[in-house]
């Protein structure tokens, strides 16, 4: 039978330790390292199917209902979302009517400032948005929030709860 002095107890010992915890904590560290996360549909708004969006004339104003859970109360809601195609035309932007000044509605702007490129105008203050959202003239710090979108059986969803702030781009 082989002796050990105190050194070599130890050192197996933490070793054996060490072991027994990466064994355990192994389940939790890969699951955490996976890439697909379950998402909370409690807030998210069905703007239609993915093939009837990317169908017709763009930018252009797709309306939504949705129900939001938030703890025991559900509550109908309903808006619009502003969709165009981005700049190098690879996938669909949806874009928040909100205006980025004081939350008013920016709608769609008349055809004399459609002449100078002005898509969205808001009339609270005189916020004047491109087609891309982006700010090009009145007191708007920045661009028009976006919405990550959700694809679920061919349907595109946002989470209406959870605008992306976008800044304005430089130069």
């Amino acid at each position: 039978m082989k002796t050990w002095n105190r050194r070599q107890f130890i050192s197996h010992s933490l070793k054996g330790t060490a072991g027994l915890f990466a064994i355990s904590v192994l389940p939790i560290g890969l699951s955490a390292c996976s890439t697909k996360k379950p998402i909370d549909m409690s807030s998210m708004a069905n703007l239609g199917p993915l093939s009837e969006l990317e169908k017709g004339e763009f930018p252009k104003k797709v309306p939504y209902k949705a129900k939001i859970k938030d703890a025991w109360v559900e509550q109908e809601t309903s808006g619009f979302v502003y969709i165009n195609k981005s700049e190098d035309d690879q996938a669909l932007m949806i874009m928040s009517p909100i205006c980025t000044h004081l939350g008013c509605v920016a709608g769609d702007a008349d055809e004399e400032m459609n002449k100078e490129g002005i898509r969205f105008y808001c009339p609270c203050h005189g916020g004047q948005y491109d087609e891309f959202g982006i700010n090009t003239g009145g007191p708007p710090p920045r661009p028009l929030d976006i919405f990550e979108s959700y694809i679920q059986d061919g349907n595109v969803y946002i989470s209406i709860l959870n605008p992306i702030k976008r800044e304005k781009p430089k130069g």
